[in-house]
């Protein structure tokens, strides 16, 4: 099995949490649900890539574009997790708009992968990641590896930072060769690959939604 079918088996266990998530949906606490759409936009965008790639030979424009609607919906998650802080949500996303709209639109095309966005994307969910687990450490009472969202922050923190990591490399283009990079980006998809694995068990460890019944 080449390279490409790994990493593309690999991409496609995300295929475990977005079961899960279709069959508890419903079900689950209100606030997860832009997480739970992160994860059927993320399934969406490996099944468009994969046919375009085999009938175009490029995912570039839908890579690009996907990773703009993955960063706002993070942003939504977080703010659904810290509605005072609805200001700084608000300068992030636009902050991030124009970020994208530089990198894809004027400095580049968009028919290419760009990264100067993805390593924004990735410091900025990174750094909102290490907030949320700090104030979970400070002020959560019970078990930490049993909250959904410490468990979604952790595995942010863990793909996001290896994924600037990466991309750094591929703006300065160090030179280190193909066999390097190839390397690299094999990383970063067994990686991928054990996040979604957390993104599973996070899933399952979501609270239910809270019923209301009217007093009597």
């Amino acid at each position: 099995m080449n390279d490409f079918l790994v990493q593309a088996v690999l991409n496609f266990s995300l295929a475990i949490p977005v079961f899960i998530s279709f069959v508890k949906y419903g079900r689950l606490d209100n606030d997860f649900n832009p997480f739970l759409w992160f994860i059927w936009l993320g399934m969406a965008n490996e099944l468009l890539s994969l046919v375009l790639i085999y009938t175009i030979h490029s995912n570039a424009v839908n890579a690009n574009s996907y990773i703009l609607i993955e960063y706002g919906l993070i942003l939504y998650q977080f703010y659904n997790w810290n509605f005072t802080a609805d200001r700084i949500y608000f300068i992030l996303a636009v902050t991030g708009l124009g970020v994208w709209i530089t990198d894809n639109l004027i400095l580049h095309s968009i028919d290419y992968r760009n990264s100067s966005f993805r390593v924004f994307e990735s410091f900025i969910i990174a750094f909102l990641s290490i907030n949320e687990i700090n104030k979970m450490i400070v002020f959560q009472r019970g078990k930490l590896f049993k909250n959904p969202i410490f468990l979604i922050c952790i595995t942010f923190l863990i793909y996001y930072s290896y994924k600037a990591f990466v991309e750094t490399f591929v703006i300065f283009d160090l030179g280190f060769g193909n066999a390097f990079s190839i390397n690299v980006f094999m990383v970063l998809t067994v990686v991928n690959f054990i996040s979604n694995i957390l993104y599973a068990i996070s899933i399952l460890c979501i609270p239910p939604k809270l019923e209301f019944t009217l007093p009597y």
